[in-house]
């Protein structure tokens, strides 16, 4: 497995499109899908008191749709987009599915019993904008982005 591959948002085309500053030369392929995330507060390890980093709200999930050298162009998945070949679906079709039906409310969520003092709240959801972290959600094998393909098992 290669190295994560991560960049930002560099710029917004459109309500479906944006275009990241990363591309091939990082190891970017068409069909990858990103989180696009904002990071806010530090967490601090309850045991040690060690920072483990700034928690990530993650405000998107997309695919690249073109790939240039040092960027890319991504979209959101189309509604019912995911593609089914047989009983059986590739990762990346279950991965556009998770996402759509993650992102269609907060209230679809089981709620925990937690104790209150502890709750830190959510910060306020704000839209993407430029300089947005992104992070390949997984490996997509490189043919994952030919739709005529994307049912086959990826090659060992």
């Amino acid at each position: 497995m290669s190295a994560q591959i991560a960049g930002k948002v560099a710029a917004i085309i459109d309500d479906t499109t944006l275009v990241l500053n990363i591309g091939a030369d990082h190891g970017v392929v068409e069909g990858m899908a990103f989180a696009i995330f904002a990071s806010h507060g530090e967490i601090v390890d309850p045991d040690s008191g060690e920072s483990l980093g700034s928690w990530e709200m993650v405000k998107a999930r997309v695919v690249a749709t073109h790939v240039q050298p040092r960027m890319c162009t991504v979209r959101a998945p189309a509604v019912g987009e995911a593609p089914v070949v047989g009983d059986t679906r590739p990762l990346s079709a279950m991965m556009v599915e998770h996402s759509v039906s993650s992102a269609k409310g907060e209230g679809e969520w089981e709620r925990l019993e937690v104790r209150g003092a502890d709750i830190s709240g959510r910060p306020q959801a704000q839209p993407i904008a430029v300089g947005d972290g992104a992070r390949v959600l997984a490996e997509t094998p490189p043919d994952a982005g030919d739709r005529e393909d994307a049912g086959d098992a990826p090659e060992a």
